[in-house]
């Protein structure tokens, strides 16, 4: 028999994975891959004792770090394409052209 209060938190626990799946997946353009990877970790064991459903927190903090990670690789990546973007943009100004110049 299930304990109510341990199946209660593994709900919770799986539908906070899938909001930060889909929060960090919109970031990174990965919402597909990490809704199922979301989906297979809500399908996966299901805990019957509290020592199992701290196990699977664990489990699900791990993968919310990965992806945390590659969402701030992504970010990074934005941010240094956005400064070349920066520096470069009087490079692709028209020059200026006035009458004195004539």
């Amino acid at each position: 028999m299930r304990d109510p209060f341990v199946q209660s938190q593994w709900e919770q626990l799986c539908d906070h994975l899938d909001q930060v799946a889909e929060h960090l997946g919109e970031k990174t353009h990965q919402v597909a891959e990490f809704r199922r990877e979301a989906d297979a970790f809500r399908h996966g064991e299901s805990p019957d004792r509290y020592q199992h459903l701290l196990e699977r927190v664990a489990q699900a903090t791990a993968i919310a770090i990965r992806w945390q990670s590659a969402s701030d690789r992504h970010e990074h990546d934005d941010a240094l394409v956005d400064e070349a973007s920066d520096e470069s943009f009087p490079a692709s100004d028209p020059p200026v052209f006035s009458h004195s110049h004539a």
